[in-house]
């Protein structure tokens, strides 16, 4: 039996059990600000071909100061997002992508939109103890503006997001930094949180174009389309790269750590749910609250997942 397996990982620690409750067929609401960085597309691509994962619709959002979107952000976002749904094998049916805001929270008033309004209805049929994740893998602006706008929605969802420097200490660079107060309002509400931080995805999840060619290229092309994803951010981003990496030869695939989550491939702990202040950093809460961190990623397990999963759909749409 695979280690990653959770049957054996569930004998091994507690620690798991977290991650492979959240193996089972689960409903998703996926925002996202795919076309920021590269990570995004392989999340959205291994999500919709997983067979364990329901998602029902695709949020777009926007990059904070960072113009790395063209404006509107969320409604370009929503275009590239559209764009690798339809680098991906012929499927019965894919999500519905759906802009959400394209600016920040400026305060704690939400920022209705079609997105946030799917977020609540997708919600509507679930409960404490069956509910509707919402994954983040990009600004948190929607999801907060959810929770504000239905008063009852931490009861119906849950959220497992990529995000923080670190899970003990906070801070941030990108997703958090583009909307602060949407973490706030999300670490202030009783929603279940999941954190996977930068410094357990870039240090299981570092990925380098030879690596990316050799998993996924056997899977035609759509694999082939996510491996060159890479070569193009590595090629286009040599400073960047080498600045985080100390070489410019791999990236991590960073929001993969939600995916992983979702499938049980990940440990994780639970710690005291922090306060975030405006400086990004964490402080102690008086409550006996708790988020749950991811500390390991089962890479291996993930990424043989990821080129099955390419190679299985290129498969059946041949035979479509």
């Amino acid at each position: 039996m695979k280690f990653g397996s959770c049957a054996l990982r569930g004998l091994v620690t507690f620690a798991f059990a977290t991650s492979c409750a959240m193996a089972a067929h689960r409903a998703v609401v996926l925002t996202t600000d795919v076309g920021a960085d590269m990570d995004d597309q392989w999340a959205l691509a291994h999500l919709v071909l997983s067979p364990d994962v329901d998602v029902r619709a695709v949020v777009t959002t926007h990059t904070g100061q960072y113009p790395v979107l063209a404006p509107p952000a969320a409604e370009s976002s929503a275009r590239i997002a559209r764009d690798v749904l339809g680098h991906l094998p012929p499927r019965e049916a894919a999500p519905p992508v759906i802009a959400g805001s394209s600016v920040a929270l400026s305060s704690r008033a939400p920022l209705d939109n079609a997105g946030v309004q799917r977020i609540v209805s997708e919600s509507r049929t679930f409960t404490a103890d069956h509910r509707l994740v919402v994954l983040v893998i990009g600004a948190a602006t929607d999801t907060a503006s959810a929770l504000l706008v239905d008063r009852g929605l931490h009861e119906r969802i849950e959220i497992v997001a990529m995000g923080f420097n670190t899970c003990a200490d906070g801070g941030d660079v990108f997703n958090v930094r583009n909307d602060p107060i949407a973490w706030q309002v999300i670490l202030d509400s009783d929603v279940p949180v999941t954190i996977g931080d930068s410094s357990v995805t870039k240090r299981d999840l570092a990925m380098t174009s030879e690596r990316a060619h050799a998993l996924l290229e056997p899977a035609g092309d759509s694999g082939r389309y996510l491996a060159q994803l890479l070569d193009e951010w590595l090629a286009t981003r040599k400073g960047l790269v080498e600045q985080l990496m100390g070489d410019a030869k791999s990236w991590p695939v960073w929001d993969e750590v939600t995916v992983a989550h979702l499938l049980g491939m990940t440990t994780v702990e639970h710690r005291t749910r922090p306060m975030l202040g405006a400086d990004l950093a964490f402080s102690a809460r008086p409550s006996s609250a708790t988020i749950s961190c991811v500390t390991a990623i089962d890479a291996p397990h993930l990424w043989s997942d990821l080129a099955q999963r390419l190679r299985t759909a290129s498969a059946a749409g041949a035979r479509r």
